[in-house]
């Protein structure tokens, strides 16, 4: 069955990969210059990461819940799950792995054991040091969506009868780790990942889909500004709190709370009425995966080639900060070009063996 596109998903998977991208921006700054960038304003900008894993969980449900129950359908789906995933991946971190062997680059790359490797291509759990300092330290988040399409690949493959206990348990094990009942051992990478705080928002976008589709589509009330009115209001608030940590609280009860009913609002508001969305926001959207694989690359090399060649051009605060907004710019306009030049002709190639599973 067709689904509706919905063009606000991709606004928001745009909005997420901006957030980020300004995010790293003053943690490259920091390592490599030991300067903030325009004040830390953007520190809360890694929530972008819990919006993401909430509109995965939505998206997922909203173009795959039919699927659910019918086993004939789970190589149709691991397919294009890893044909989304792995080949642009694998493209840039080859790159990376590349700049690190040929050209006078800082990392630990060949200190690193074949077991490290083929984890970093496969996204089995890997320490996040590791990924940072000699892979893509941004492929953390990709471990956290295989798993899920794993998770979700059970409902699909399995009968109701066995998928739903172990969904079920999963689920319970991942709440009670939440809130702290379960301590988990700290040199289990496999259980640290498949019981994190951050399934919940996964769980959180799945529901939201499940919730517009059944509930708030049938709705004779109006609650979509209401939704997005309360999410903008807690991301704001969310935002606020982990600038200034007046509150020591998890980002999946803040920013992903939050991420929920704005997603919940949006898509409900789209689905019943036309939304005019500007193309620049859906271009960003369309590349967002693009962006969020290839703007910490960028912003670092292009920090480090500007800081050596002219090292005092760092030392105005107006300069520097003119200096991160257009880097970060440039590499969400780089994150484009990949997108139309890399990104999309692997997903061509792909498309045809897809459609016929």
């Amino acid at each position: 069955m067709s689904q509706k596109r919905l063009n606000l998903i991709q606004v928001f998977r745009g909005v997420a990969a901006i957030l980020v991208v300004f995010a790293h921006t003053d943690l490259i700054f920091n390592q490599n210059l030991n300067q903030d960038f325009l004040f830390k304003i953007f520190t809360f900008g890694g929530s972008g990461v819990d919006f993401f894993f909430v509109l995965s969980g939505f998206i997922i449900f909203y173009v795959h819940r039919y699927e659910i129950g019918k086993p004939n359908k789970l190589k149709s789906f691991l397919i294009k799950r890893i044909t989304r995933i792995y080949p642009l991946y694998w493209v840039i971190l080859l790159s990376k792995i590349s700049a690190s062997l040929f050209f006078v680059y800082e990392s630990d790359i060949s200190q690193r054991s074949m077991g490290e490797f083929f984890k970093a291509f496969l996204l089995f759990p890997l320490d996040r040091h590791i990924l940072s300092t000699s892979f893509l330290g941004v492929s953390w988040t990709l471990t956290f969506e295989v798993q899920f399409y794993i998770l979700f690949g059970l409902l699909i493959g399995l009968k109701p009868k066995l998928a739903r206990p172990i969904i079920a348990t999963w689920l319970l094990g991942v709440i009670l780790h939440f809130i702290g009942v379960i301590e988990l051992p700290e040199n289990n990478l496999f259980l640290q990942y498949l019981f994190a705080d951050y399934n919940l928002e996964f769980v959180m976008g799945f529901l939201a889909a499940y919730v517009l589709l059944e509930f708030l589509l049938k709705s004779k009330i109006n609650w979509e500004m209401l939704l997005i009115s309360l999410g903008v209001f807690m991301y704001t608030l969310s935002a606020i709190n982990y600038f200034y940590k007046f509150i020591e609280t998890s980002p999946v009860m803040t920013f992903g709370i939050s991420s929920t009913l704005l997603v919940l609002g949006a898509t409900s508001l789209e689905l019943k009425k036309i939304i005019n969305v500007p193309n620049l926001l859906l271009y960003i959207g369309n590349a967002s995966y693009s962006i969020f694989l290839m703007h910490g690359f960028f912003i670092n090399n292009v920090t480090k080639i500007l800081n050596k060649l002219l090292p005092d051009i760092f030392s105005s605060i107006l300069i520097l900060n003119i200096l991160g907004v257009i880097i970060a710019i440039i590499s969400i306009i780089c994150g484009y070009i990949i997108y139309m030049y890399l990104e999309k002709p692997l997903l061509s190639i792909f498309k045809p063996k897809v459609a016929r599973t």
